[in-house]
């Protein structure tokens, strides 16, 4: 008789039993002692199926992929992030702060920090670019004769 972990004894168990890995935060080590203990432990009259092996590592290699992609998503969106900044520099914003404040005003600089690209307004006052409403082009102003 075999000693499945968390529903590990069919194919979708083991999906069941990844997923619940990746979404507890153990990492690959962790589920490779998970293995190892029940390979270690089965019952040597009734081993399991080495199908069932197959199929958990597979599953688990899936998920380490999927969370790959996600690291990968994730820092795109941050590169994004930063030149859409960029981009709106010399432009007039307009947006509501954290501080729930509605800030207008011309875009001078961009500071990339840990939380995100944050826009310099003209005024001094600084904006996330996530809480930007409005972007329009800057209106010229008229000359002084």
């Amino acid at each position: 008789m075999t000693t499945p972990i968390s529903g590990a004894s069919s194919t979708t168990g083991s999906t069941q039993t990844t997923s619940t890995l990746a979404d507890s935060g153990l990492g690959p080590d962790a589920f490779m002692k998970l293995l190892v203990a029940q390979m270690k432990y089965q019952n040597p009259m009734s081993p399991a199926d080495s199908n069932q092996y197959m199929s958990q590592m597979a599953v688990f290699a899936q998920v380490e992929k999927l969370g790959q992609l996600v690291d990968a998503q994730k820092t795109a969106q941050a590169w994004q992030e930063r030149l859409s900044a960029e981009s709106l520099v010399g432009k007039q914003v307009t947006g509501i702060a954290s501080d729930n404040t509605d800030h207008t005003g011309l875009v001078t600089s961009v500071t990339l920090g840990v939380d995100g690209p944050q826009l310099t307004l003209a005024d001094g006052s600084t904006l996330a670019i996530g809480d930007v409403t409005k972007v329009e082009q800057q209106t010229a102003t008229p000359a002084q004769p």
